[in-house]
């Protein structure tokens, strides 16, 4: 399986290298989180989550022999940027869009909403044809959303709830400062309420309950962290110039230290200690206390980096767009051509990153279609 080495270095270096800029010396790019910029990291980043997922699927072979072990365990990492930048884009667009929340819910929330139960009846469909067998009651909740029978697709959910969230409380709320007090809580609860419901599986193995996993929760704080830092955004990107080289080095440090930490504690403790007379919370909330600072050296050391390396291009500005898409689909076309992991590892990653592509594309023009009709 080297091949998917050579595939996986390849491909970054094609997605990444062409019209990447570098700033000079003392110098700092005009707009390091501009949304063309952080939009083709989302793209890229999106493609990262495709490989991911299908390294995690390599490692049950066999033959696995720890090619791209280091994909196994960025996922985190990945989620937490998309968290964010969501959380960011949503103040800047607040602040600088007039008329902003008006037409919020239509555009925000439909722009989820569609991937998101065109993408879930792509994999009710494939795991029909393969054969898999659900009762009604089952698929009647899956048609509606209400469960979830690809887990893949949790981050649509949880994403869509805290755009509805922050639509109501930046509605509604008069003070500025009790808008994201109000905020900071909705996320707050929404981490304890999925701390507290630990995992959850029925009897055939298929996660379908929402808020039901550390996936759920692991990351989702730095959605507000991304609204705060758009909002401090003029004070911080000063400081963040004038102490550069320290923040650098700092987070940089800190990231490979935390990294090394979380390892440690998702082996000897993590999330999944659950047994029918306790959660083990004890363990959760230490590999988290260890987890969620280490995403947050990550992100840190991203956004320092942006600052003096310009990321864009016409094929990460395309892979920016569908990267929702691609992150929803993902499972689907794993799902259906499994049969050729143990028939060919080559076919098996070109079908599944083919398919994947086209169909992420086909589902983003019906939602630019409806949304445009819509206008």
């Amino acid at each position: 399986m080297n091949f998917l080495n050579i595939f996986f270095v390849l491909i970054s270096l094609l997605l990444l290298l062409p019209g990447l800029k570098l700033a000079k010396r003392n110098e700092f790019s005009e707009h390091p989180f501009s949304l063309n910029i952080t939009k083709g990291v989302a793209g890229y980043f999106a493609f990262c989550v495709l490989i991911h997922q299908i390294v995690n699927v390599f490692r049950l072979l066999p033959a696995y022999e720890g090619e791209l072990i280091i994909l196994e365990h960025i996922g985190v990492l990945l989620v937490g940027f998309f968290f964010l930048f969501s959380g960011y884009g949503l103040i800047v667009s607040y602040e600088e869009k007039e008329n902003y929340l008006k037409t919020f819910l239509f555009r925000r929330v439909c722009t989820v909403l569609l991937p998101f139960f065109l993408c879930n009846y792509a994999y009710m469909t494939a795991s029909l044809l393969l054969g898999n067998r659900f009762s009604m009651k089952e698929l009647l909740l899956a048609f509606f959303g209400v469960i979830l029978l690809n887990d893949h697709m949790w981050f649509a959910v949880e994403i869509m709830l805290l755009y509805l969230a922050f639509y109501i409380i930046f509605r509604f709320v008069g003070r500025e400062n009790l808008k994201y007090a109000a905020m900071g809580t909705v996320v707050l609860a929404a981490i304890t309420i999925s701390f507290l419901l630990g995992h959850d599986y029925n009897e055939t193995g298929i996660q379908v309950n929402w808020f039901h996993g550390e996936w759920w929760y692991n990351t989702t704080f730095l959605f507000f962290l991304g609204m705060l830092l758009a909002k401090h955004r003029e004070r911080v990107l000063p400081f963040a110039q004038r102490c550069y080289k320290r923040l650098l080095a700092g987070s940089a440090v800190a990231f490979v230290l935390l990294w090394n930490a979380t390892e440690y504690m998702l082996l000897h403790y993590g999330y999944w200690t659950e047994t029918e007379f306790s959660k083990g919370y004890a363990d959760k909330l230490m590999t988290l206390a260890v987890q969620l600072p280490m995403v947050i050296a990550f992100e840190t050391l991203l956004l320092l980096i942006l600052m003096k390396v310009h990321i864009h291009n016409r094929i990460l500005k395309f892979l920016g767009k569908i990267s929702l898409e691609l992150i929803l689909l993902e499972n689907v076309f794993i799902l259906y051509f499994a049969e050729w992991i143990l028939r060919d590892l080559r076919i098996f990653v070109l079908f599944v990153l083919t398919a994947t592509l086209i169909f992420a594309t086909i589902i983003n023009k019906i939602k630019l279609f409806v949304l445009e009709k819509k206008e």
